[in-house]
């Protein structure tokens, strides 16, 4: 795990609930105990954890609200239309904390960094391991189901991948854009309960704005080694279990 994939699970942490026992937020904390840049992003974000629940706590419900909402009498209704200022204020006063929270994680108003979309990725291939729609060894098939789906399937593929067996594809989702997962074996799986160790990730360039020029770029994600590449109207993630070495030899 990396810091950027430690904040994007830390972003859901609550300080002073039940979150502090939870497994799922362990590894991200510890992470942040040794990070100092993570530790300060950390205070900051549980700052503004505790000033939005004070905030929320602050917000003054409209008397007589709740024998409203659960009456259906005319009579009620009719004073709940008196007393709509109150809610309206009640709300504006969400929609203002929401804007400050926009504010504060500026990555969550600029959702479409390519960082993001390659992280994504590899937590797919590393946590969830999605079941292929299409188990074949036939990349032409491959690229006729893909496209069938209305997902990449003129896509370049590197002279390295020749090397190695197809084993079938998927097609994922990025915020509405459709992802080609092509996967491959390269006959040296340190797990033989997986099918596949080499992942080609192809999405439309456009879907990933600053993405990476044409010489591929090499990032190392937990157990996954990346390349990313951008060629024509592509943008390319290849991935694998090693380090930079195993994988540009599949370019």
């Amino acid at each position: 795990m990396n810091s950027q994939e430690a904040k994007e699970i830390l972003l859901l942490y609550r300080p002073g609930t039940a979150d502090e026992r939870d497994p799922e937020f362990a590894a991200a904390l510890d992470l942040a105990g040794s990070d100092p840049e993570l530790q300060e992003w950390l205070q900051q974000h549980c700052a503004m954890q505790r000033t939005l629940r004070e905030r929320f706590r602050q917000i003054p419900v409209p008397e007589g609200l709740k024998q409203q909402i659960l009456s259906e009498r005319k009579t009620h209704t009719s004073s709940m239309l008196r007393r709509r200022p109150a809610v309206f204020a009640a709300v504006a006063g969400l929609l203002l904390l929401l804007l400050a929270l926009g504010q504060f994680y500026p990555r969550l108003t600029q959702p479409d960094r390519f960082s993001d979309f390659r992280n994504r990725m590899a937590r797919i291939v590393l946590r969830e391991y999605p079941k292929m729609d299409l188990e074949t060894d036939d990349l032409n098939a491959m690229r006729k189901f893909l496209s069938q789906q209305q997902a990449p399937g003129n896509y370049a593929m590197p002279n390295g991948l020749t090397q190695a067996k197809g084993t079938g594809c998927a097609v994922l989702d990025w915020r509405g854009q459709k992802v080609s997962m092509v996967c491959f074996d390269s006959g040296r799986k340190s797990d033989p309960n997986d099918s596949s160790d080499l992942f080609l990730f192809v999405i439309d360039r456009k879907a990933v704005p600053h993405g990476p020029s044409s010489k591929p770029r090499f990032s190392q994600l937990n157990r996954l080694a990346t390349l990313s590449w951008t060629e024509g109207d592509k943008t390319y993630i290849l991935g694998g279990y090693g380090d930079e070495a195993f994988i540009r030899g599949y370019l």
